[in-house]
């Protein structure tokens, strides 16, 4: 069975969990990593990592290469305005994790040098072929769709959830507010920033952000496209985040029909997506699970009968890293059933 090959761009939050998921991965092979850091320190980060722990494996380091729990896996120093030639180097899926905003052209450049796929693992500036959200739109994915964007963390944990809502009990408006931990783009002290808020230190603040994962949901319903807003909040906890999400239903509501809704959803078409809790979790509670969300079902209220306020958890990256792992996962028994 020929094993697709991998080429991650990015070693950042996310492309470390994805190093470490991918590092013993039966039916798919993590054969290169670019990153802009100096190779010594892209070794030491995947080796000591402060929310994920000590790697569980072997990392070691040789010149442009690393060996990864007995696997040898290229190491490649981005080079200026120029993509890998993934064609010559073996490559067959290129992700994309740099978390920077990348234009169409710019991921098109990846398919020109020889990669079959590209996934994203953030929204790009223009529409890819495809944005997939387990647990919303799943099923579309198809043999056409060769730049394909997982959304973001925040619209995987939350957009399940709003579907679930809006299918069982009807949705007119959605707000959701994102209470998020703090994230390399902030700062651990006070500094100069273009935008003032963001230069203010993560650890110490409640920091008010804007969000992109109403757009995403916008664009994943768009039954309810322009008709879903929100804002995010950074908190001073380095991981686990939770979306209190609003929603305006076009009859009466109760608790027990929300809940029986998403426990329903959960035990069906969300296994393995969304978790139900019936437990009083905190945060901490739901770090390094697989589940998108962890929805809290205690936390359920109804306001004036019609408006529902809900919670969903999630960590802010392990099960975001795992729906990219089984996106690749399909990508490469499409590419299969093409050959």
């Amino acid at each position: 069975m020929n094993v697709p090959a991998i080429g991650l761009v990015g070693c950042g939050r996310i492309g470390r969990s994805l190093v470490r998921l991918l590092a013993r991965h039966e039916r798919l092979r993590l054969a290169l990593v670019e990153d802009p850091a100096e190779p010594e320190a892209v070794e030491y980060l995947l080796r000591f990592d402060t929310l994920l722990g000590r790697f569980p494996g072997e990392v070691a380091r040789a010149e442009g290469s690393l060996t990864i729990d007995g696997r040898s896996v290229a190491l490649r120093t981005p080079e200026e305005d120029r993509v890998p030639p993934w064609g010559e180097l073996g490559i067959d899926l290129v992700v994309e994790a740099s978390g920077r905003e990348r234009a169409r052209a710019q991921l098109e450049r990846h398919l020109a040098a020889g990669a079959k796929r590209v996934v994203l693992c953030s929204p790009p500036t223009d529409p890819p072929d495809l944005t997939w959200v387990a647990g919303v739109n799943a099923e579309m994915l198809s043999d056409e769709h060769r730049i394909v964007s997982v959304g973001s963390v925040t619209a995987n944990a939350a957009g399940p959830v709003l579907r679930v809502l809006a299918h069982e009990l009807g949705v007119e408006r959605a707000f959701l507010l994102t209470v998020h931990a703090y994230t390399s783009q902030l700062r651990l002290a006070d500094v100069p920033a273009p935008d003032m808020r963001s230069g203010r230190a993560a650890a110490e603040n409640i920091i008010p952000q804007p969000t992109n994962a109403d757009e995403v949901l916008s664009g994943l319903l768009p039954e309810l496209a322009g008709r879903i807003s929100g804002l995010t909040l950074h908190v001073p906890v380095p991981n686990g985040s939770v979306v209190d999400l609003t929603c305006w239903h076009p009859r009466p509501v109760t608790v027990e029909d929300v809940n029986a809704a998403l426990r329903g959803a959960c035990a069906g078409e969300l296994a393995g997506i969304v978790d139900y809790e019936d437990q009083p979790i905190v945060s901490s509670d739901i770090l390094m699970t697989t589940y998108s969300g962890v929805f809290d079902s205690l936390s359920t209220l109804i306001v004036a009968g019609r408006v529902s306020k809900t919670l969903t958890f999630y960590d802010n990256g392990w099960g975001y890293a795992n729906r990219v792992i089984e996106l690749l996962g399909r990508l490469a028994e499409l590419d299969a059933e093409a050959a």
